[in-house]
């Protein structure tokens, strides 16, 4: 399970790079290669959840801190669509400390959300807890691209 310090030191980079790095270089489906199903599990545990913008202020409005900042990702693809994740908690206070995010409300937190609300919005745990709210962009997020594979691991909030 992805954690804070993962967050803060940049582990999680070099896990989703290697991710992205399976995807690429293998055909067809992954469901039954063995490298892949490896990363399914350590995806599975992050228990990645669409939500949309209503259902993630839920989680806003409960978080002790806000903080905003790049959607972690990001740093993979410079090129890409740029968004913001919002981050609460634990991982909120880890991100700003580690100078990769902003301390925010609760209105920017929704606001920015909604800026981006033509992306899909997918919250993640860290840490054994819901702290990551992106805004993703499919066709870099590691989420998606395990979806295109045959590698399902998003689900709506409700199921």
């Amino acid at each position: 399970m992805g954690t804070t310090d993962d967050y803060s030191t940049g582990r999680v980079l070099e896990n989703i790079r290697k991710a992205l790095h399976v995807f690429d270089s293998m055909e067809g489906s992954l469901s039954n290669n063995e490298q892949a199903v490896r990363i399914h599990k350590k995806i599975q545990e992050f228990e990645p959840r669409i939500l949309s913008v209503p259902e993630a202020s839920v989680y806003i409005r409960k978080a002790a801190i806000i903080a905003l900042g790049e959607r972690v990702c990001q740093a993979l693809h410079p090129g890409s669509v740029s968004t913001e994740s919002v981050f609460l908690d634990e991982l909120a206070e880890v991100m700003v400390r580690s100078g990769q995010a902003r301390l925010a409300s609760i209105e920017d937190a929704e606001q920015t959300l909604k800026k981006h609300s033509s992306r899909p919005l997918i919250i993640s745990k860290v840490s054994g807890r819901y702290q990551e709210i992106c805004a993703s962009y499919p066709p870099d997020c590691v989420y998606w691209r395990a979806e295109k594979r045959g590698l399902h691991c998003l689900k709506h909030k409700n199921s």
